[in-house]
Formats: C-alpha cells, sequence, structure tokens
C-alpha cells in the first residue's frame, strides 16, 4: 500500500510529484507501479503458478489491502465509530474517518472505500510483553497438558485490580514517545505474587492502548466502542481489562486470522461476490464475545493509568543516562 509508504497523496489517492520530491524520489515517477483499488484485479494465476500451487490458471489476483487495513475489514470494522485494535506483537489502535485527520502526529492509511482513511496510532507494546514473560518464566514448567498463556489468564483473574498493585511499562523495545525506555515493574512489596506482577503486565498494555487511542481521539476521532483481535483478544481476561481501562463496550472477532480474512473478503468483492467491503465485511465476519465496562472499577485504572504515566515521564531522564551506559560500552 503506497498510503502505508507516505507516498501517496490524499485524499487524490495518486502520486504527487512534489512529494516524491519531499523523499528526493521525484524523477522516479515513472518507475513506480499503477495505483489499483484494494477490489481491482492485479493479473491472474499463470500455468507456472498453478503448478508449483494447485491454484487454477486463470483465477483472478486482486490488489488486496495493506495487513492492518485487511485486519480491521476482517474483524469487521468497515466504518466510523469502531476502533479496530489489534493486541499483537504491535499495539495497533486503528479508526476508519471519512476526512484525512491533518495532524503530523497520525498515521494516516488508504482503505477499501475511496472516500474513507484509516487513523493508525501503534507501537511495539502490546502481547509481546507477556509473550516475552511466558517465554523465560512460564512455559518450562506448565502442568501436564496446560497452556502456559492460559495459566497467565487464569493468575490474573484471580487478584482484583487495586491502588496497591505494581504498575507495569510494555517498554521491551522501547515507546512510541522514547526509543531510550525500557521495560520495567514500579511499587513491587514484598506480599506481591506472580499474579499480581501478571495483572500489572496485563494493565499496563492496555494503559498504552488507552494513550494511543486519547490521541486519536485528540486528533479528531470519534471511537465509541471497540473490536479486539491479535493473541490478546484469546485470553478470557485481558477483552475485560481492555473494556473497563477504555471505559467503553470491546468485543472479540471471531476469526481468529483477520488479516487473512480482509485478504478474503478483498477477493470476494474483487470477483463480484460482495456488492462492496462492508457487504462482505457483514457476510464473513462476527462477534465471538462482548464485554461491556465496570463502571464501579473505574476509578481504580484512571488512578492507575495516572500513576503509569507519571512513573512514565519520571524516569524519561534515566532512561536517558541507562542509553548513554549502553553506548559508552
Amino acid at each position: 500500500d503506497m498510503s502505508g509508504c507516505g507516498l501517496l497523496h490524499m485524499p487524490g489517492r495518486r502520486y504527487e510529484r512534489e512529494l516524491l520530491a519531499a523523499y528526493g524520489l521525484d524523477d522516479c515517477m515513472e518507475l513506480l507501479p499503477n495505483v489499483l483499488e484494494a477490489s481491482d484485479t492485479a493479473g491472474h494465476i499463470t500455468r507456472d503458478v498453478a503448478a508449483a500451487t494447485g491454484l487454477r490458471a486463470g483465477t483472478p489476483v486482486v490488489a488486496g489491502l495493506f495487513d492492518v487495513v485487511a485486519s480491521a475489514i476482517g474483524s469487521g470494522v468497515t466504518s466510523t465509530g469502531a476502533a479496530s485494535i489489534i493486541a499483537g506483537t504491535w499495539s495497533i489502535n486503528q479508526v476508519i474517518t471519512e476526512e484525512p485527520i491533518r495532524d503530523p502526529s497520525i498515521f494516516m492509511l488508504s482503505t477499501f472505500d475511496p472516500v474513507r482513511y484509516l487513523a493508525i496510532e501503534s507501537s511495539a507494546t502490546s502481547a509481546a510483553n507477556l509473550e516475552w514473560i511466558v517465554r523465560e518464566f512460564f512455559e518450562h514448567a506448565p502442568p501436564a497438558g496446560a497452556s502456559p498463556f492460559e495459566i497467565c489468564s487464569e493468575l490474573v483473574a484471580s487478584v482484583d485490580p487495586a491502588g496497591d498493585m505494581p504498575i507495569y511499562h510494555p517498554f521491551l523495545y522501547g515507546s512510541q514517545q522514547n526509543g531510550k525506555a525500557r521495560a520495567g515493574f514500579y511499587g513491587i512489596a514484598g506480599w506481591h505474587t506472580r499474579a499480581h506482577m501478571l495483572r500489572a503486565l496485563f494493565e499496563g498494555v492496555v494503559f498504552e492502548h488507552r494513550r494511543h487511542v486519547a490521541t486519536l481521539r485528540r486528533a479528531g476521532a470519534t471511537i465509541t466502542h471497540a473490536v479486539l483481535s491479535g493473541g490478546g483478544s484469546r485470553s478470557a481476561i485481558w477483552p475485560q481489562i481492555f473494556a473497563d481501562v477504555l471505559e467503553m463496550p470491546v468485543t472479540v472477532a471471531r476469526s481468529r486470522e483477520t488479516g487473512a480474512l480482509g485478504a478474503a473478503i478483498a477477493a470476494g468483492t474483487g470477483v463480484g461476490l460482495f456488492a462492496d467491503f462492508s457487504s462482505g465485511a457483514a457476510a464473513m465476519t462476527a462477534p465471538d464475545r462482548c464485554y461491556q465496562p465496570n463502571g464501579a472499577i473505574a476509578p481504580v485504572y484512571e488512578q492507575r493509568y495516572r500513576l503509569y504515566g507519571e512513573i512514565n515521564q519520571a524516569m524519561a531522564p534515566l532512561w536517558d543516562s541507562m542509553a548513554s551506559e549502553r553506548t559508552s560500552n
């Protein structure tokens, strides 16, 4: 998707020499491929490809979608108001808009619709944190037949959110605001158990999703509810934490591979099975579980989210010092 590379003029959905010149690529205009809509036919399966894959020769191949756009469609998000939140390796928080958001801090993409756009806030701060802690501390000694990820969810569910629990920063790979940031637990006491630590991790991941959602809202995006996908959505407890921290309804997409489903919807639309992407999404997507925010614990999460931000600010000079030590050695 050329808009994902920052090479497409929006809302015109076309190349522009002035834009290419900003990258020093103004002499490459003639070398760029034609711009196609997501459901346009880009070509057909050749005999060689058919022999290698088993696909039928002559099968149309549609242009397709950027992966995160495909994931939004595959989770059922095709109109304004709903945020598509992906809790995977990356924290992806995206919302469809009817006008480009003219805020330099917001990443904008074209979508399946010439008059709709996708505003995205993202960082490498999501379920990769759980993958790390499972890999290092849990996967080597789970009970026979048990999933370490399910064990973690059960431990998280065994403790309630409380003001005296640790705070976790999910910055294993830096943060969007500060590449020098590092992950950390803060406020650990002797009575805290691994269940408290895991709950802090689950909450910290969602706090960073909340910061991204708040940035989108400040830029003008309307978000009333969210559809959650990605590995984090498979947890029995994490989606409820999303609903409680974001203070809005959260639906979990039924498909585990929303990106692949979005691509299939593009193919179906391209060959005329669906009138448009919205019709395709209505036919091929469905919610799996729905979660409502628990207003009773909203004050607890509000206090913890505030502390999360304050610790972030307080740690910034220390992260700078740590980065200096790393580069000097």
